[in-house]
């Protein structure tokens, strides 16, 4: 039963691994399933159905397990956040578990207990057994899997998780392994990465930029546009997203809610003055727990400040009703001191069975002799507190720092031993008993004290009423029962002067809309496929607020309409106009680069590129005027280029090639260009866009 005790003070951590770090691979067995056809599918894998039941299951489980270390709550942005992981992971699974089919990568018994109790053990399983120290405690492990069938049934289901998470991490580390072992580089191709990093092209160049022309000089038309799309319409390809106008209805407190607020307060300023018990009064009166600590000037509201720092009042004193972020508030004043803000000390632990954090077996009494014994010896030398804290202190640290925990802020410290430090002169030692043992300490330093107060506060938060939200409703509704149609919306909002927002690119994948922090319900409603550009929608009742919203835009996805591309390409557009326009004056005058340079308000200069080069001098990106470059001879004149900043002549003076027979270090710089793409998933990537996904999760989360 002992073995059990001890794997029950782990299962906290255990459950926390699972869910952070590895659950993410726990997926086989929830997509085998095979007859479910009948239910909806939240995403379909090539032919692999992803159902709506495994996804909540795993969703449920993620949720449970975030909820576990986030102390019970999650947010709404957490919440949106694991729906979407976790339906990423299980296509993820479904993918990979195919390609290690294919390449024959499995994880025999043997090597997936060799994870847990091998030489080298999974990185997660040391991780979740350690020590008090750190180090990794197999025989932890081997208890578990020694007394397995004595577990409850919840700690046999995450264990059985926690050996599927495993064996999926060595799957995914064989694979990347092999990915990584593929890579070759035959020399000849070592040569080539070689010289184009390294082979100089030193090229004399006429240019005349764009910026000569003054954009107001250059007409765009339909023409233009059509062209510049049909030539580069595959360079902006697009999701499926939705254009959208919407209004808000701020849900506000009330000037009513605010005085009952202030009055919730005010009426328990009597009693709070008279109780004995201010924590416990603060704990069932207060929307904020009671605060036990030592507060300076600059850790309360300048009201507050003034109140029980400038006016001498003694222990007992009530201040209030105050408003401060967002709370009515009274304070009592408990207790004013003169006190350090930062403390140093050292100190020796000496602990024993059943202390907090202890590993220990000895009994108490044998721990408070211990310390006793090593007390009396540092009270006559109390340089010998460092060695000793090495030898005997059970506060791990203490073997790197000989039981120095340097400097440390007031209330840091366990209550007792923060105490002793905070009233007791440098040089001091002395011994207090704490949750976690006998500590023997040595003040070691304290900076200068200043007054701090204890403050008890009951606060009241400001919050909108049932009968606040009731009347912004009532608005919001008589403004969509009295417009019903994007004219009418358009025309009540001007009319009204209201605050009419646009989000132009809502995808499906959105989870945050200017303003609104929870939007998946107009999300949702914008990709449903009964819903009409130009369609208004009803009321959605999202956090604090109400919100009206109209479809103004559906683009499918693919190729970008033609329409965006040439409002938002205009200056490119432009950019190949004025290209053309400079290359037809380049005609009247030949060879002759240097008189059109001179009528042309152009400039001379030398530039020297390599092949891997995007810059071209002070030009910016050319890579068309690059390529030319390095692809002719020495003396070689081109033909104008028309480039991406200008119109270009250049004529090559001088090639300096690179000459080594030495690649190593480029083999090198691309095997790591290339391990780097594996570690970051580009193997996976390269998968997944060739399978075929349809994707629901929009009609589920």
């Amino acid at each position: 039963m002992a073995a059990i005790g001890n794997i029950r003070k782990h299962y906290g951590l255990l459950v926390a691994i699972v869910g952070l770090a590895l659950l993410a691979f726990v997926l086989g067995d929830l997509l085998q399933s095979s007859n479910r056809g009948q239910e909806r599918n939240v995403a379909t894998v090539g032919n692999e159905k992803i159902t709506y039941q495994d996804y909540s299951n795993l969703v449920n489980m993620n949720l449970e397990n975030m909820k576990a270390n986030n102390g019970g709550s999650i947010t709404t942005e957490q919440n949106y956040s694991i729906h979407a992981n976790t339906l990423e992971q299980m296509i993820r699974d479904v993918i990979m578990k195919g390609e290690y089919k294919d390449l024959g990568l499995a994880v025999s018994s043997e090597e997936l207990y060799d994870q847990f109790l091998g030489e080298n053990p999974n990185q997660y399983v040391v991780q979740s057994f350690t020590n008090a120290d750190g180090s990794f405690n197999k025989e932890l492990v081997a208890t578990y899997i020694r007394d397995f069938q004595t577990l409850t049934p919840e700690m046999k289901n995450n264990w059985l998780n926690f050996e599927r998470a495993i064996k999926e991490d060595r799957l995914n580390t064989k694979y990347d392994n092999l990915l990584k072992k593929s890579f070759y580089l035959p020399e000849k191709i070592a040569a080539r990465y070689y010289s184009d990093k390294n082979d100089k092209t030193s090229a004399e160049v006429y240019a005349v930029r764009y910026t000569t022309i003054a954009d107001s000089t250059v007409v765009v038309n339909d023409a233009d546009n059509k062209k510049f799309y049909n030539e580069n319409k595959n360079k902006y390809q697009t999701d499926a997203t939705r254009g959208i106008e919407y209004i808000v209805f701020d849900i506000k407190p009330s000037q009513a809610d605010i005085d009952y607020s202030k009055n919730y307060v005010a009426d328990l300023k009597e009693d709070f003055a008279a109780i004995t018990n201010a924590a416990n009064f603060v704990n069932a009166n207060s929307d904020l727990p009671y605060d036990s600590a030592w507060k300076s000037r600059k850790d309360v509201p300048a009201e507050l400040e003034a109140a029980i720092f400038d006016q001498n009042n003694e222990a007992g004193f009530v201040y209030g009703p105050y408003e401060n972020d967002g709370y009515y508030n009274v304070a009592r004043l408990l207790d004013m001191q003169s006190r350090s803000d930062s403390l140093m000390a050292s100190h020796i632990l000496i602990s024993y069975a059943n202390a907090l954090r202890s590993t220990e077996t000895r009994t108490k009494e044998e721990a408070q002799a211990l310390a006793d014994s090593l007390f009396k010896v540092i009270k006559k030398d109390n340089s010998k507190i460092e060695s000793l804290a090495k030898e005997f202190s059970d506060d791990p640290s203490a073997q790197t720092n000989n039981g120095d925990l340097g400097w440390f802020t007031d209330g840091m410290m366990v209550y007792t031993f923060n105490e002793f430090v905070q009233n007791n002169k440098v040089g001091t030692v002395g011994m207090v008993e704490t949750p976690f043992g006998f500590h023997i300490i040595k003040v070691t330093g304290r900076n200068e004290a200043t007054p701090k107060a204890r403050i008890a506060v009951v606060a009241h938060e400001i919050t909108a009423s049932t009968a606040t939200y009731q009347n912004v409703f009532a608005e919001a509704n008589r403004f969509v029962t009295e417009n019903t149609t994007a004219e009418e919306f358009n025309k009540a909002v001007e009319e009204q002067g209201l605050n009419k927002r646009t989000y132009p690119t809502l995808r499906s994948t959105s989870n945050y809309i200017t303003g609104i922090s929870n939007p998946r319900q107009i999300v949702r409603w914008a990709f449903d496929e009964n819903t009409k550009v130009g369609d208004m929608s009803s009321i959605f009742d999202l956090d604090d607020m109400y919100v009206i919203a109209v479809l103004t835009e559906s683009v499918p996805e693919g190729f970008i309409p033609e329409e965006k591309i040439a409002e938002r390409y205009e200056f490119v557009i432009k950019k190949e106009k004025k290209g053309a326009m400079l290359a037809e004056q380049a005609k009247a005058y030949g060879t002759d680069y240097q008189k059109m340079i001179d009528n042309l308000k152009g400039e001379k200069t030398t530039v020297d590129v390599t092949f891997e080069g995007r810059g071209f001098g002070n030009f910016g990106v050319e890579d068309k005027v690059i390529g030319t470059v390095v692809g002719m001879k020495e003396g070689e004149v081109s033909e104008p280029i028309v480039g991406g900043n200008g119109l270009y002549v250049v004529k090559v003076v001088k090639e300096t090639p690179a000459t080594t027979t030495d690649y190593t270090n480029i083999i090198k710089e691309q095997r790591s260009k290339y391990t780097n793409q594996i570690l970051n998933g580009a193997a996976y990537s390269a998968l997944k866009d060739e399978v075929k996904i349809e994707d629901n999760s929009l009609l589920f989360y």
